[in-house]
């Protein structure tokens, strides 16, 4: 993926991901469906194949490249991941944090 590319891919998966978290939180099925993409255990649609391209950044390297409206779009969704699927963030911090040296 071409760097210069990113903020406009993390802009369009954050505004994505704001939207599932409001629009779509009465049937937890879709957010379900894009976790298990990010953790390679289901079918990805475009918008998990987004979602998990853009987690290295996000989650590994704390989304140093991020603008401060992405970072806090980032922030919310981490706290809501956090909050409803507290083993799946685990997971996701296993599988796209920083390795320790």
């Amino acid at each position: 993926m071409n760097v210069l590319n990113l903020p406009v891919v993390w802009t369009l998966v954050f505004a994505s991901l704001f939207c599932l978290m409001e629009c779509q939180l009465g049937g937890n099925t879709y957010v379900d469906k894009q976790l298990l993409c990010a953790l390679d255990k289901g079918p990805c649609d475009r918008l998990g194949r987004q979602v998990k391209d853009s987690l290295p950044e996000i989650i590994g390297n704390q989304c140093q490249n991020c603008t401060p409206q992405q970072l806090a779009n980032a922030r919310r969704i981490a706290a809501y991941v956090q909050s409803k699927y507290p083993y799946v963030w685990n997971e996701l911090v296993d599988k796209y944090g920083r390795k320790q040296r």
